[in-house]
């Protein structure tokens, strides 16, 4: 498990491995501040804070150890000592005056307030849990329909390779699995990647493939997505329009998020001129279909407008702040592809005009942001990226010397998979990427 590198209140703890008996040691964090560290919320809501996986068996451990969380924005100060450390209460409230002043010191004067003299105190992490998402506005009630599907997750995954006994399990109750559990699932899942539970996630993998075929909205989910696989094979124009009107309402509205640029005035033409050639019944069925697509491609086209200005607007909160790189790790949560394009063609529009002080600033903001996806990447993405970093062949050779116990089959599995990625590109750029992979990788060869 990845633990986030921004600056936060760490210790090492040594560890048994429960599983294997092996004795390693963990880094724990034991201060929370999003004020600073943003993205630390995400790493404790999804559970992968404060996870150790052993290097030996895989088996992850959730290391419980008393923790602070502060959100100013929220004026939110909270303790947290898990209940089966049975601390003293004499000495429990010593680290809380302990563990107050170390956040107290870690801010400028003028944010120390009131609240920090009456933090809240947990001993049940859901407890917790569920007041930081109160702090983000979201209701007890929504979080308990949430666990209520989790807990449903929970059971199923007992029968994940029992397609039968899955069955049974879920008639009568085909209501219950819609879009909001499969998302459940769905981070589930992410959540057991992340952590390194190979078994959950096999699990909740073969679970998710069992149930997609046996509910209503699992049978419309695989429509949509083979009719969206079925664009591969698309030749032309004509190909294309005709896998639209063949299609139904679910497979129609599929093809339409996924292909939103095919559907052009080119594309509107043609199927207003198969629309005046049909009669009767076809001609009804294709008139609705354009209106169908019309509206789709409207609200897609409003929402992509929303999502420019938003950028635009977060972009701008951005450069203008006193300092770029703290606001950007505040803001991290809404960085996203749109932004990064909105971010990309400011940059290019600066060095254009020749805007020194802006493109000094844009280029914070990217820096930062390819800083923050470079710490929040596995282990051996980082490791990747330094090797791309540095000249080759000296600099490579270097590297894979100096980290050979890094230099695994997998590791040379995967740097084989991205370049493969990056090659059926057509970016020439890209492509170079690719045969720099490629490079790095013979080194590597060597070595094992």
């Amino acid at each position: 498990m990845t633990q986030p590198n921004q600056t936060a209140q760490r210790n090492e703890v040594p560890i048994q491995c429960p599983q294997c008996g092996n004795a390693y040691s963990s880094p724990v964090v034991t201060m929370i501040d999003v004020g600073a560290v943003p993205e630390l919320r995400s790493y404790f809501l999804s559970g992968q804070l404060n996870v150790a996986v052993c290097p030996k068996c895989n088996t992850p451990i959730m290391l419980e150890v008393p923790l602070v969380y502060h959100d100013p924005k929220a004026e939110f100060l909270a303790i947290y000592f898990p209940q089966q450390l049975n601390i003293p209460e004499l000495e429990k409230q010593k680290m809380i005056g302990e563990l107050t002043q170390a956040l107290m010191r870690s801010l400028p004067p003028e944010q120390r307030k009131g609240y920090f003299f009456n933090p809240r105190q947990f001993v049940n992490r859901q407890n917790l849990t569920d007041a930081v998402y109160g702090t983000m506005g979201i209701s007890q009630e929504e979080l308990d329909r949430q666990r209520k599907k989790a807990k449903l997750v929970e059971q199923l995954m007992v029968f994940a390779d029992d397609p039968k006994g899955l069955q049974m399990m879920i008639k009568g109750k085909d209501v219950e699995f819609e879009g909001e559990f499969f998302a459940i699932l769905n981070g589930m899942l992410e959540q057991a990647s992340a952590t390194g539970d190979e078994k959950s996630q096999g699990r909740l993998e073969m679970l998710r493939e069992n149930l997609l075929p046996v509910t209503t909205w699992g049978k419309r989910a695989q429509k949509q997505r083979a009719a969206v696989e079925s664009l591969k094979d698309v030749k032309d124009p004509e190909e294309f329009l005709d896998k639209i009107v063949s299609g139904d309402d679910d497979e129609v509205a599929a093809i339409a998020l996924a292909a939103r640029p095919a559907l052009d005035y080119r594309f509107f033409e043609s199927l207003t001129g198969r629309v005046d050639a049909a009669q009767g019944a076809e001609k009804e069925r294709l008139v609705r279909i354009r209106e169908q697509l019309l509206g789709l491609t409207q609200q897609l086209d409003q929402a992509a407008r929303e999502d420019i200005e938003n950028s635009v607007n977060l972009l701008q909160e951005i450069i203008n702040s006193p300092s770029p790189r703290s606001a950007v790790r505040e803001h991290v949560e809404e960085i996203d592809d749109v932004f990064m394009s909105v971010l990309t063609r400011n940059m290019e529009a600066a060095s254009q005009k020749g805007d020194k002080a802006l493109m000094s600033r844009l280029g914070m903001v990217y820096e930062e942001i390819m800083g923050l996806m470079q710490e929040s990447a596995p282990p051996e993405v980082q490791f990747i990226n330094d090797l791309v970093m540095a000249p080759y062949p000296d600099g490579t050779r270097q590297i894979l010397s100096e980290n050979r116990e890094a230099v695994t089959p997998e590791l040379l599995d995967l740097i084989g998979r991205m370049a493969d990625e990056m090659a059926e590109g057509d970016d020439e750029g890209v492509a170079e990427m690719a045969k720099r992979l490629r490079d790095i990788r013979s080194q590597a060869m060597l070595m094992i």
